[in-house]
């Protein structure tokens, strides 16, 4: 008979004991019991016979036997007890036959609490088992607005397609979020599906486990989230286990980062420490600085594309033989890799990659080369081994709303959107406030160009649109003058009048980003800032957004144009200034109260005077997709 081994569990168990004593814990199991009677319970379903994870097992159901086991279900009874003789006895049946009978237990929050067997849960945690069968009945709480409660039943979901009860998260949204990185259908998983995942989760979980060393609030399955979302799931699963030791060794810094919870940090204009010029950049002698700035599409056939290309342009004209800059176009996600290495290879010091598409491949290559600065041009990025950027071009659209309002004092005001993604609302909120601004009771008829099977401007035609708010710039090969915002001559089939549009100089922040860099101020922001990832959201302060108007713009709405825009140079004035109501007439920003840049981002509701709403991905064009699952303001999963 295993005494020996006992004694050992023994010795376990007095040593948790003392340890939770000593925390002013209790020492004893958790008694499901006692946990639920301070929760309403919705239901309860039986899940039948079930893997168990040993390491899931917190407690037992009622308080019977609580006090034979120390917290960490090591035995505290004498060994010259008779509960001590059976737990040995079970040790040597369990070695030699293996477990015969499942145990009882209920499940609640992925935590099991043990009905029947709890000696036989101690034997396998002292024999270091992985899992054990059971037959489990979940039980389940009430909805609330709890976190712990919507992650629950975020797990359920999982659990459902997945069948998979070894992970957990301490985020919301991130079950969903793996669902979406892994599945591609919500077909229940196979049991391939299942052994390829469990085999990347346990080496993964082993070895974030040993770097976090339990110093860290999140779990490895958030963290598993992060890397897959930079890596992609089946590049993953094609992985070695060296390969994966290597990538979280690269990536550490990020987990640290999102552990810390340290918000991105919004840079609304270039700040006085990255001016500082370091006592190195003073001496002569440096050689040119090479940039390359990797788009996903050509210039010619992108409006996106053929802005950047210009504040490259403008950039080669500022600094001259200082830098040598690289455009590499039409670069997609499946060669990005290749083509960011080859960059780097190639002896650029600085990448400017221009699509949000192509932020994991980005995330990817700054990881892989810590040397190198690399930036990306998305919003809400959140990772701090590259820096985004973007510009603040809702105070643009502010200016146009109110310059709409100012010259349609009666019929409808259009406004054409593209991507439902972060930052899109705050452009079309801050252009019907402006419209508000200047009449009250104009209405702004919203439209998205990405939307299947439907003609914006058709829809326009049928509310009699005369005045339209289009894309914000023009492709230089095309004539067309659907763009900034023009008026309808003699109604909806008229001549087309340009008034005014919004500019995105890049140039003027590329200058800016490239001077911190050859005056070595670049890294200051980092000091202080601390662990928070940096995006630099430039607008009119900065010279980074403006907005020109036609000689066909009257004299009126001219001033006003001036006006507002000398006040959004100095921010003396913020275009979402309250009071604000949204569609369903909440009060979203009291009077006199603003929502900061930080906010207008993340905004997900629709202003008052605003006919129209925010699509869900499922209603896009396929070339929006991709776009949308990184940048979309919903969750789609």
């Amino acid at each position: 008979m295993a005494t020996s081994d006992y004694l050992k569990a023994l010795k376990l168990g007095d040593k948790e004991y003392r340890a939770c004593a000593g925390k002013g814990l209790y020492p004893y199991l958790p008694v499901l019991d006692e946990i639920v009677s301070h929760v309403e319970i919705e239901s309860q379903v039986s899940l039948g016979l079930v893997e168990i994870p040993i390491k899931s097992i917190a407690g037992t159901y009622s308080a019977g036997r609580t006090t034979a086991f120390a917290r960490n279900f090591m035995p505290i009874l004498e060994p010259d007890s008779e509960f001590a003789m059976k737990w040995a006895q079970l040790y040597d049946e369990l070695e030699e036959e293996g477990l015969r009978d499942p145990i009882k237990a209920y499940e609640f929050n992925n935590l099991f609490y043990v009905m029947e067997g709890n000696k036989r849960v101690s034997v396998s945690k002292f024999m270091d088992a992985v899992s054990i069968e059971g037959t489990v009945t979940r039980m389940i709480p009430k909805r609330s607005d709890e976190p712990a409660v919507k992650i629950y039943y975020e797990f359920m979901e999982f659990y459902d397609i997945t069948g998979i009860n070894y992970l957990y998260m301490s985020k919301e949204g991130n079950f969903r979020r793996l669902l979406k990185l892994t599945c591609t259908s919500d077909e229940k998983w196979t049991k391939e599906q299942e052994l390829d995942f469990r085999a990347l989760y346990t080496f993964f979980e082993k070895e974030f486990s040993a770097r976090s060393a339990g110093k860290f609030t999140i779990t490895a399955g958030d963290a598993l989230c992060l890397y897959l979302e930079i890596y992609g799931y089946r590049e993953a699963v094609g992985k070695s286990d060296v390969d994966i030791r290597k990538d979280l060794m690269r990536l550490w810094t990020e987990f640290v980062n999102y552990n810390s919870g340290s918000e991105m940090k919004l840079v609304l204009n270039p700040t006085p420490e990255s001016q500082k010029t370091a006592l190195s950049k003073l001496l002569p002698g440096a050689s040119a600085l090479k940039i390359a700035f990797v788009h996903d599409r050509s210039a010619q056939l992108s409006a996106w594309t053929y802005a950047h290309e210009l504040g490259r342009k403008y950039v080669e004209d500022v600094f001259g033989d200082k830098i040598i800059t690289s455009s590499l176009e039409r670069v997609d996600d499946v060669d990005a890799d290749d083509v960011l290495d080859a960059a780097v290879e190639a002896g650029h010091k600085v990448l400017f990659v221009t699509s949000p598409k192509l932020m994991p491949a980005a995330l990817r290559a700054a990881a892989k080369h810590p040397e190198t600065i690399i930036l990306n041009c998305s919003m809400s990025l959140g990772h701090k081994a590259i820096r985004s950027y973007y510009l603040r071009t809702y105070e643009a659209k502010f200016i146009l709303g109110a310059i709409a309002g100012a010259m349609k004092k009666d019929g409808n005001i259009g406004l054409l959107a593209d991507y439902p993604i972060h930052g899109a609302t705050a452009e079309i909120n801050a252009f019907a406030l402006g419209v508000q601004m200047t009449n009250p009771n104009a209405k702004v008829y919203l439209e998205w160009s990405m939307i299947k099977d439907r003609d914006p401007f058709e829809a326009f035609r049928k509310k009699n649109v005369t005045l339209i708010s289009g894309k914000d710039m023009n492709i230089k090969a095309s004539s067309s003058q659907q763009f900034g915002l023009y008026a309808l001559e003699n109604g909806n089939d008229g001549e087309r009048v340009s008034l005014a549009m919004p500019v995105q100089h890049w140039g003027k922040l590329y200058e800016e980003i490239i001077r911190s860099i050859l005056r070595g101020g670049y890294k200051n922001d980092e000091n202080v800032f601390a662990d928070q990832a940096l995006n630099y959201f430039w607008g009119m302060s900065s010279e980074a957004v403006d907005v020109i108007y036609s000689r066909n713009l009257p004299a009126g709405p001219v001033r006003l144009l001036r006006t507002l825009r000398e006040g959004l140079r100095c921010m003396a004035i913020n275009p979402l200034t309250g009071p604000i109501y949204s569609q369903d007439g909440t009060l979203r920003c009291e009077d006199g109260q603003t929502i900061s840049p930080d906010e207008a981002v993340k905004l997900d509701w629709l202003a008052e005077n605003i006919e129209g709403y925010i699509p869900d991905i499922g209603e896009l064009r396929e070339e929006a997709v991709e776009l949308v699952e990184i940048q979309g303001l919903k969750d789609e999963a």
